[in-house]
């Protein structure tokens, strides 16, 4: 289905760091696009994430299983505020402090990874984030997703504003199976062991799915590149094919001229021969017109 391939692309866009999205995203429309328009257009109006977006992304991948302890916390704190139990309000509140607070910290670890300034402006956005993913469930799919463009904020309890906020569709609340959260009953050393490999054979899938989309992406660069390079030849080459017929036209002007050179030069000459003969001619009429007179006026 289209939203499920546009998921998984957005998955693996948005676990990117930001200075690889924009190229990433470009190079798998241009792969896209020829076998399914629809889902290219989709892939393209995706956009880079905040800068908070991106460190909250990064912890969902990282620290899924404090994401669900969050996650479970908001599902009770609601309850509790159904309840208008004020104790266990305050309990979870600061409970919920806490495993922000934990998250921030790894937030701050995770920016200097990458190289970026962890500001307080942006680290604040992460907190807001984490708060809001606890408000309502659709919040808290938008967070669960990995896939946020931009921060969320919450106001109380009121629905959380996710308005071009996920990239894709947000992963449905039922697909993720309520979890006992730390400070509850303690998981078997078993559970834990296979949550461990769960956790390496994921990060093992995701290395590979990002290697394969590198690979389809450098791909896709090889391909524009030797498209760029058949069409500059082609250039070349009828460059070079004209720049030969202009040379040969030269030449055969170059002897033209030659030739109408000499033929000028001929005919001055003869110009210049056929003057002295008309003079010539003139001196030789003149002098028989003054014979014939001389000789009419004898005669008379």
């Amino acid at each position: 289905m289209a939203t499920d391939a546009l998921n998984e692309d957005a998955d693996h866009l948005y676990g990117l760091a930001p200075e690889e999205f924009t190229a990433a995203r470009n190079a798998r429309v241009r792969e896209v696009k020829p076998d399914d328009r629809e889902l290219a257009a989709r892939i393209q109006e995706l956009r880079k994430p905040s800068p908070a977006a991106f460190l909250v992304n990064q912890l969902v991948r990282r620290k899924s299983d404090e994401i669900d302890d969050l996650l479970d916390l908001g599902v009770e704190l609601r309850e509790a505020q159904g309840k208008g139990d004020g104790r266990q309000l305050n309990r979870l509140a600061r409970e919920r402090r806490g495993l922000i607070g934990e998250l921030l910290d790894t937030a701050s670890a995770i920016a200097e990874e990458f190289d970026r300034d962890a500001s307080r402006a942006v680290l604040d956005e992460v907190e807001q984030t984490l708060a809001a993913g606890t408000v309502d469930e659709p919040a808290g799919d938008a967070l669960r997703s990995g896939r946020l463009m931009r921060g969320l904020q919450a106001v109380g309890f009121d629905p959380v504003d996710l308005d071009g906020a996920v990239a894709g569709e947000p992963m449905a609340a039922s697909a993720r199976p309520k979890r006992e959260r730390r400070g509850a009953e303690a998981a078997t050393k078993a559970d834990e062991r296979a949550a461990t490999e769960e956790s390496e054979r994921e990060a093992r899938e995701h290395a590979k799915a990002r290697a394969e989309f590198k690979v389809r992406e450098a791909r896709a660069r090889a391909e524009e590149a030797d498209k760029e390079l058949r069409a500059a030849t082609e250039q070349a080459d009828a460059a070079e094919g004209r720049l030969e017929e202009l040379r040969d036209e030269r030449e055969e002007l170059s002897a033209r001229l030659d030739e109408v050179r000499r033929e000028i030069t001929e005919a001055e000459r003869r110009a210049r021969t056929t003057e002295r003969d008309r003079g010539r001619a003139e001196k030789a009429a003149e002098q028989a017109h003054e014979e014939l007179d001389d000789a009419t006026a004898k005669r008379g």
